[in-house]
């Protein structure tokens, strides 16, 4: 009798792997199956976003400026100052260990697909490009939904007036932009 129950069990085991298998393999191709995003009118590849190069005397800096911070917190007695500073900068180092991932970008008659991520013109609020070389050159685009959001693709070397001629005939483009002031900020800082 335990026996028999020992090889139920293991049946519905293997009964749930299987499952979970197929539906895995059904979840992977209905998200990597071919759509009207890929078929591109312009595409390109580009890292995620920019990885500054910070040399030994940066490092210095930063550790003495958090140091200080996380000494300032504990002698005036703000133990979850100093705390919330130290689990800021664990983060920061754990989220800096990993390089930028390259993504493909594909310009579509129906949208923009960055990566996996689909975005349909209906969406796009607006866009506008940043172009200051050899600095920055990022598209922007607005995007609506349950929340408003702004997404910065990098444009690598990709031609941005064949980008933003593509674009403009789909969506409008927001002039007069410049980068925001905690994009520099982060920019010079190489945070």
């Amino acid at each position: 009798m335990f026996t028999k129950i020992k090889t139920k069990i293991k049946d519905k085991i293997k009964e749930h792997k299987l499952f979970s298998a197929r539906r895995k393999e059904h979840l992977h191709m209905i998200h990597n199956a071919p759509s009207e995003y890929d078929k591109a009118v312009i595409s390109w590849i580009a890292p995620e976003m920019i990885r500054h190069d910070r040399g030994i005397a940066w490092k210095i800096i930063i550790s003495l400026i958090s140091a200080t911070i996380i000494a300032g917190g504990i002698v005036y007695n703000s133990w979850t100052f100093s705390l919330a500073v130290a689990a800021f900068i664990v983060v920061y180092y754990l989220m800096n260990l990993e390089h930028p991932k390259d993504v493909e970008i594909k310009l579509s008659e129906i949208g923009i697909k960055v990566g996996t991520r689909k975005y349909p013109f209906s969406r796009i609020r607006f866009f506008w490009i940043i172009y200051e070389h050899p600095y920055v050159k990022t598209l922007n685009l607005r995007i609506v939904g349950e929340l408003v959001a702004d997404i910065t693709i990098q444009l690598n070397h990709q031609n941005s007036s064949e980008v933003r001629n593509f674009l403009i005939e789909h969506i409008p483009e927001l002039e007069g932009q410049s980068e925001k002031i905690t994009d520099i900020f982060l920019r010079l800082f190489k945070i």
